[in-house]
């Protein structure tokens, strides 16, 4: 059974990298450093997130935005538009949630995961916030807030629909910043509540490592103010209690923006190993399908054998009658003859013997002929091409050793792997 490397995670946050593996958080500088299976939480350095109702079909509204940014003076440059939520509000009008990133900057993260050795599942900061939301299971509108350094990124909505997104910012992070800041939280969630003629209820708080001391807001507020569950991690030798990496985990993989053939790639590795079960257990029924097969073979000749000695004894006391055996004895030559021939075990094991590590078997069809077995490999090489052609070569070369004739033989490159196909036949030893 082929494994992976565990999972990693991967948090970039205001301009810091982190790697997070079991317990130990460390901070690295880029993704380069980290090998197997990635989750990659990343706030696009300069992105901005934001809800808005613009005046286009729902098809049209990532368009719109981008302009209105634009002619607006937010961005300088062309940007691309990540949509995490939109609704038809009617039929020229759509609610979006969404977050804004130059495009270079976007262009520079997708490279960086198409060049990964390994699959990169990429996530934008306020869609793991809006994962929260969705687990909450709560249908009326909360606020998750999620405090780091000296800002503070405020997400307002139900587990259907998000209202209202902004990040808060402080000019540094002395006391007095940062009591101004959730103060700014605090405002803005009451001119949400006034804008979109709601009342938010509940107030989910998502910590990190540089969080620091939640808010001393007053009872008067009539909301309801949660700490999300947090979990005890080790970073630079000392421990922190940290709530954003379980909000971290309960994404799921198909919300990430990654391009969908890392996704694809991702999700086929972690269904490898039932592909492996399913194979065994196919290989374990041939097997059990030849021995059973066997054992009405020799059944049958036994069989046989009995009427021929009873033909003999009836020939010499009386006349020969026509006795109808010559279906049951030509049934018989024939297992005879298919005895003579390799066993399924044996061409499983000489292929599985003769098959490089880097090379694996896909399909594998024997048909037992008349005058031989026909045998069909289908596979492939997951490795360069010259390393992989070399061990398709080694492999039928084996094969043709041990008695085997190789009478077709296919081997294509394809990106990220190799394909071969190869038919031979052995006749009757």
């Amino acid at each position: 059974m082929i494994s992976r490397n565990p999972k990693h995670y991967i948090i970039e946050l205001d301009g810091a990298i982190y790697r997070w593996a079991g317990e130990r958080l460390e901070e690295i500088r880029s993704l380069r450093e980290v090998q197997g299976d990635t989750w990659f939480v990343s706030d696009f350095e300069t992105a901005m997130a934001r809800t808005m109702t613009v005046e286009a079909p729902v098809k049209y509204a990532e368009v719109m935005i981008r302009k209105k940014l634009q002619e607006t003076g937010e961005f300088d440059e062309p940007i691309a538009v990540i949509t995490h939520w939109k609704k038809r509000k009617d039929r020229n009008t759509t609610d979006i949630f969404f977050t804004a990133v130059p495009s270079r900057t976007y262009s520079r993260y997708l490279e960086d995961i198409k060049v990964h050795d390994d699959s990169v599942l990429l996530f934008p900061l306020f869609s793991v916030l809006q994962g929260v939301l969705r687990r909450m299971r709560h249908s009326k509108p909360t606020a998750v807030v999620f405090r780091h350094s000296r800002f503070a990124d405020l997400l307002i909505g139900t587990n259907k629909t998000v209202v209202y997104a902004n990040r808060c910012v402080a000019f540094d992070t002395s006391e007095e910043q940062l009591s101004a800041l959730w103060e700014t939280v605090k405002t803005d969630i009451t001119a949400a509540e006034t804008e979109h003629r709601i009342k938010v209820g509940r107030i989910l708080l998502v910590n990190w490592i540089d969080s620091g001391a939640e808010p001393e807001w007053s009872d008067d507020m009539e909301r309801e103010i949660l700490s999300m569950e947090q979990e005890r991690i080790s970073f630079h030798g000392q421990d922190y209690h940290v709530s954003f990496l379980k909000a971290l985990r309960m994404q799921s993989g198909f919300r990430a923006i990654s391009p969908p053939l890392e996704k694809g790639s991702y999700y086929s590795w972690k269904c490898l190993p039932c592909f492996n079960a399913m194979f065994a257990l196919a290989i374990g029924l041939f097997v059990g399908g030849y021995f059973w097969l066997t054992h009405e073979a020799d059944r049958l000749g036994g069989e046989l054998a009995a009427v021929q000695s009873e033909i003999a004894t009836l020939q010499s006391e009386a006349p020969v009658k026509d006795i109808p055996y010559e279906e049951t004895l030509s049934f018989a030559r024939d297992l005879t003859r298919y005895r003579r021939l390799p066993s399924y075990k044996r061409v499983v094991s000489d292929i599985s013997e003769a098959l490089p590590e880097a090379m694996s078997v896909e399909v594998l069809k024997v048909d037992y002929a008349e005058d031989g077995l026909n045998i069909e490999i289908f596979g492939k090489a997951r490795t360069s091409f010259d390393s992989a052609y070399k061990g398709y070569q080694r492999f039928t070369d084996t094969l043709t050793n041990r008695g085997y004739i190789l009478t077709e033989s296919k081997f294509d490159t394809q990106i990220r792997q190799s394909e071969f196909l190869a038919r031979f036949t052995k006749g009757v030893s």
